[in-house]
C-alpha cells in the first residue's frame, strides 16, 4: 500500500465538522481541537449505551449517508486522534448494520440503492471494509459488500458508460468504496469499476475549475456546453469526493493525471469555495459553484452536505502534497505547496518554499541524507525547468509524468522548480467556440454582470493585457481574474469566441 509521506500546511452534520476539528488538530495540534473531538466521542458512547442513538430511524431521507458521516468521523478519530473509544463506538455501528443488511436478498438491496437519495448511502462500503482492516473481522467486509450497487457496477467493471441522469454525489463516493474492497479483498473487479468511472467522468464531465454536475445530476458525456445554462453547476461535494478518487487511483497507478484533476479541482473550485471574508460566526462557504454566464457564489452557513465538507476542505491541503513508495525509496513531490515535509522512516526533512498558486516557483530544501528517487511532477500546462545546487539539472518526465532525480541527498541540497505560467484557452467539447481561459493551473472568469454569454472577439490570449491586480488580465474591456478570488460579483467562467 501506497502512504501518504506526513507533510505540514496551512492550516449539516456535526461529524462532518468534527472530522474538520480533528483534521486540524492533526495538522496543527492545537489542543482546542481535539478537547472538542474527545467531547462529542465521549457523548455518542453515552448514547449508545443508553441505546438512545438510533441511526436510520426518523425519517431520514437519507439513513445510511448520515450513518457514514458519523462512522467515518469517528474512525478518523481513532486513527488521526488516537481515540479508542471512537473506535469501539464505530464498531458497534458497523454491527448493528450488518445486523439490518447481512440477511437481505440481493434484489431488495440493489432497490435500495436504486433509489433517487434516498439510496444515497455515501461511502458506507468504503467505512465497512476500514472497520474490517482496522479490526480484522471478515464480517465488515461482507457488509461492505451489501453496498455494492450491482447494475452500475457491472457496467463500469465493463467499461459501459450509463451515468448520464444519475446523482453524482450518490454514487462517486460508491467507488471510493470499492476501492478499498479492492485493497482489502484483492478482488479486482472493483478496482476496474473504479478507474473505469474516473475516466467517464474526466474529463467528459468535467468543468473549467475541476467541478462536475449539473443540479446534482451528471449529464450525458461530453456535453459541457449544454448543461452550464443555469445557476446549479458543481456541487461542492462532489468535487471533494472526486479529488478523493483520484488520490485513491492514484496509489495503484501512480501517474500524473490523476494528479493535475486533483490540484485543478483544489485551486479552483475548492479554493474559490470558501469566501474571501472573516468570520467568527458563519464557515462563508458554497454549495454549489456554478460556471453559467453572470452567476454568482452563494455563501453562508448552508444546510447541506457541502456546509460540512466545506470546513473539511480546508483542514486537508498537506494530505496529497507528497507520497512515498511502498519500498520507501520514492519520494513523490505532487503539489507546489509550502510546507514542511519529516520523512521519519529515512531521516530525511525536506522544506518547500514558494507561493503557490500565486507564483510560479518552488525550492525544495533537504536535510538529513541518504539515497531515494525524487519524483516531482510535471503539470500538464507547463514545462518543468529543474535547478539542482544551482545547476541546471536535466530531467525528462517518464511515462508516469514525473521527472526523476536519483541520488544520494545530502543537508543543504537545493531543488528549485519553474513551472512558467502562460495564458491559454480551453473549447468545450461540445462547442469549440465556446471556451474558457487559464493562467497555468488557475481557471480565469470573466466579471461581468450580463447574463448572456460574454462575446470576446479575435484571440483572448493576444488581446490580453496586464489587470490592476497580480494574475488578473483585461480582454476585450473584460477584467479575468483567478476563480479563487471568492467573492459574490458575477462573472463568466466561459466566454463565446467570436
Amino acid at each position: 500500500m501506497w502512504a501518504f509521506a506526513g507533510g505540514v500546511g496551512p492550516g449539516r452534520v456535526w461529524s462532518r465538522r468534527d472530522r474538520a476539528g480533528h483534521r486540524a488538530w492533526a495538522g496543527n495540534g492545537e489542543q482546542v481541537f481535539k478537547d472538542k473531538l474527545d467531547y462529542i466521542v465521549a457523548g455518542l458512547k453515552e448514547c449508545q449505551d443508553a441505546w438512545a442513538a438510533r441511526v436510520g430511524q426518523g425519517g431520514a431521507s437519507a439513513p445510511y449517508y448520515t450513518c457514514h458521516k458519523i462512522m467515518r468521523g469517528l474512525l478518523d478519530a481513532h486513527t488521526l486522534a488516537g481515540n479508542a473509544t471512537a473506535l469501539a463506538v464505530a464498531r458497534g455501528m458497523g454491527e448493528w448494520v450488518h445486523s439490518r443488511l447481512g440477511h437481505l436478498p440481493r434484489a431488495q438491496l440493489d432497490r435500495m440503492w436504486s433509489l433517487y437519495i434516498a439510496g444515497e448511502y455515501g461511502g458506507m462500503n468504503e467505512i465497512m471494509a476500514d472497520l474490517h482492516a482496522l479490526t480484522g473481522n471478515p464480517t465488515f467486509l461482507e457488509t461492505a459488500r451489501c453496498f455494492d450497487n450491482t447494475a452500475l457496477l457491472a457496467d463500469c467493471v465493463a467499461g459501459l458508460d450509463s451515468l448520464d441522469g444519475r446523482h453524482a454525489n450518490q454514487h462517486i463516493p460508491q467507488f471510493l468504496g470499492y476501492l478499498r474492497l479492492f485493497e482489502e479483498s484483492g478482488e479486482t473487479r472493483y478496482r476496474t469499476a473504479a478507474a473505469n468511472f474516473f475516466d467517464m467522468v474526466v474529463p467528459h464531465r468535467t468543468y473549467a475549475h475541476g467541478g462536475t454536475g449539473q443540479g446534482e445530476i451528471f449529464r450525458k458525456r461530453d456535453v459541457i456546453a449544454g448543461s452550464i445554462v443555469n445557476t446549479t453547476n458543481a456541487e461542492t461535494c462532489a468535487a471533494y469526493n472526486m479529488m478523493k478518487l483520484a488520490r485513491g487511483l492514484f496509489f495503484h497507478t501512480p501517474h500524473a493525471r490523476y494528479l493535475d484533476h486533483h490540484e485543478k479541482t483544489l485551486v479552483n473550485q475548492i479554493l474559490g469555495s470558501r469566501r474571501d471574508a472573516n468570520s467568527t460566526e458563519d464557515p462563508l462557504v458554497t454549495y454549489m459553484v456554478p460556471v453559467g454566464p453572470g452567476v454568482r457564489r452563494g455563501y453562508g452557513n448552508i444546510g447541506t452536505c457541502c456546509g460540512g465538507t466545506g470546513l473539511e476542505n480546508h483542514t486537508k491541503f498537506q494530505d496529497t502534497i507528497y507520497f512515498r513508495s511502498p519500498a520507501d525509496d520514492t519520494l513523490y513531490v505532487n503539489l507546489f505547496i509550502a510546507s514542511t515535509l519529516r520523512w521519519d522512516s529515512r531521516g530525511v526533512t525536506v522544506t518547500q518554499t514558494g507561493d503557490f498558486p500565486r507564483t510560479d516557483t518552488s525550492t525544495l530544501t533537504v536535510t538529513g541524507s541518504g539515497r531515494f528517487d525524487l519524483r516531482l511532477r510535471v503539470p500538464s500546462w507547463a514545462a518543468l525547468t529543474v535547478t539542482l545546487n544551482g545547476s541546471p539539472c536535466t530531467t525528462t518526465p517518464g511515462a508516469d509524468g514525473y521527472a526523476s532525480i536519483l541520488r544520494t541527498w545530502r543537508t543543504g541540497d537545493r531543488v528549485e522548480l519553474r513551472f512558467p505560467y502562460r495564458l491559454r484557452t480551453t473549447p468545450t467539447v461540445d462547442d469549440q467556440s465556446l471556451q474558457s481561459l487559464s493562467y497555468g493551473p488557475l481557471a480565469l472568469i470573466g466579471k461581468s454582470s450580463r447574463t448572456d454569454t460574454l462575446p470576446i472577439p479575435g484571440d483572448p490570449v493576444a488581446g490580453a493585457t496586464p489587470g490592476p491586480r497580480p494574475l488578473t488580465f483585461t480582454v476585450n474591456g473584460t477584467l479575468f481574474e483567478p476563480f479563487h478570488l471568492a467573492d459574490t460579483n458575477p462573472y463568466h467562467a466561459y466566454f463565446r469566441r467570436v
